[in-house]
């Protein structure tokens, strides 16, 4: 290599491995904040009768209202080839490579199309858009950070307030409710906002649960007209369905 194209050629690789690096702890980051959704990675065997099996390719799960939002869920973190399937009592998103992930009947909100989420645009209804809820886990500030992933600062003050709405006791409520702004704003360190930042998230922490959406191709378009009719037939029949 010639002499003067080395330097070049070291700054060029150095550039890379510094966005290389930033990729990672950002992706590392985001999973740390959405550690505390949940997802079943195995299809029960009483999921009853195989109804429906097609093709897909799978793009994205984001928050609810949020389709350029990226959750990392185990599973259901990357884009890729893979199979959805429709059970009796539920549905499984299998992408290849990847552990499979079951929604329950119970947890599925209601079934649609959509044209567009994150880095795909498609045709208009070209995407297939599964509504469904998730479990929340671990700690009380774990789930505050995971219920409001993608949130506006007025939308997390928001919905801190509902948390506080049903807290029962008043003088943690007022506590909770004094912290709704010192929670959400970045430039409040000290101790009375840490302290007020706390009873916030234990109030929210009664909010276990979180909405969300996932967006797949289904590669058939007769295939992704049968997915719709038969998840939609499905859901007013489970009890206790969200749809």
């Amino acid at each position: 290599m010639d002499p003067n194209q080395i330097v070049p050629a070291i700054i060029v690789v150095a550039i890379l491995v510094v966005i290389y690096i930033g990729m990672a702890l950002a992706w590392r980051a985001r999973k740390r904040r959405q550690s505390a959704f949940t997802v079943d990675t195995v299809t029960p065997t009483d999921a009853g009768d195989l109804l429906l099996e097609v093709q897909m390719l799978y793009v994205a799960t984001t928050p609810a209202n949020k389709p350029l939002e990226r959750l990392a869920l185990p599973g259901l973190a990357f884009r890729g080839r893979g199979t959805f399937i429709v059970w009796q009592k539920g549905v499984t998103i299998s992408v290849n490579g990847e552990p499979d992930v079951y929604v329950p009947l119970a947890q599925i909100r209601s079934i649609g199309t959509s044209t567009f989420t994150i880095d795909k645009v498609v045709e208009s209804g070209g995407l297939t858009r599964l509504d469904w809820t998730t479990a929340l886990v671990g700690s009380d500030k774990a789930r505050l950070k995971a219920a409001t992933v993608g949130a506006t600062r007025r939308e997390k003050k928001a919905a801190i307030a509902d948390a506080v709405k049903s807290a029962h006791d008043t003088t943690e409520a007022i506590a909770a409710a004094s912290a709704a702004s010192a929670e959400v704003d970045a430039h409040h360190h000290d101790d009375t906002a840490r302290a007020e930042s706390a009873a916030a998230a234990e109030a929210f922490a009664a909010h276990s649960t979180a909405d969300v959406e996932s967006y797949v191709r289904i590669l058939d378009g007769t295939d992704a007209l049968r997915v719709l009719s038969t998840v939609q037939s499905l859901i007013p029949k489970q009890e206790g369905s969200l749809a």
